[in-house]
């Protein structure tokens, strides 16, 4: 989930993410995206119980104007299916104003293996995603990015003097937020060099629990 993300309106790529119609979401977050005061945008997260273990469908859909008009398109589509603290399953479509990138990522043998924009090859079973909603993330390693595929070279640790508050730096760099309950509830990052937070504006469920009860 790099901030470039998403959407090629393909039929059939729209068609193979598409979560179980009959199932409804156990857990739901809605994120607004404030950039320099302006909002510009959503980040959704529906998760899912089902055979297969956690499912999750994460949209973001940003659009930043200037003078009224559309100067910048961000989009993101992203399904993810977990198992035992596992991935199973990513797919995902990513267009950052125009340029499209891709990330597959299925569970094979003892490893994973990467089909994405800019990565083709196996990460550790251990490893997660750049998707956030589970505090246990931020003791693994590597970060997949949900965008390219890409294992990003990161570090992440507690932020002094911001209780339950975690900074991610290197080939990611942004703050994120977790509640007493372990829940992601904001992150906060830098936006083509203006100051951008996300604001919880909506949640059911809990979707860090489910990720760890699958």
């Amino acid at each position: 989930m790099d901030r470039r993300a998403v959407l090629t309106g393909s039929a059939a790529l729209a068609a193979s993410l598409a979560m179980p119609a009959v199932a409804a979401p156990v857990a739901k977050r809605t994120f607004r995206i404030i950039r320099d005061g302006d909002d510009i945008g959503r980040h959704t997260l529906e998760a899912y119980s089902s055979v297969k273990g956690f499912e999750i469908a994460i949209d973001i859909d940003i659009a930043v104007k200037f003078l009224g008009i559309t100067a910048y398109v961000y989009r993101l589509q992203n399904r993810e299916v977990w198992k035992g603290g596992e991935i199973v399953s990513i797919e995902s479509s990513t267009n950052d104003d125009g340029s499209e990138e891709r990330a597959r990522i299925w569970r094979d043998g003892n490893a994973l293996k990467i089909e994405g924009s800019r990565f083709t090859g196996q990460a550790p079973i251990s490893a997660v995603t750049t998707s956030y909603y589970a505090l246990p993330f931020m003791k693994r390693a590597p970060w997949i990015s949900t965008q390219s595929g890409d294992p990003l070279e990161i570090s992440v640790a507690p932020m002094p003097g911001r209780a339950n508050w975690w900074g991610v730096t290197g080939e990611l760099q942004t703050s994120l937020g977790y509640d007493t309950r372990g829940e992601w509830v904001a992150c906060e990052f830098d936006a083509g060099g203006e100051p951008a937070f996300y604001e919880n504006v909506g949640e059911s469920g809990l979707i860090g629990e489910m990720w760890a009860s699958a």
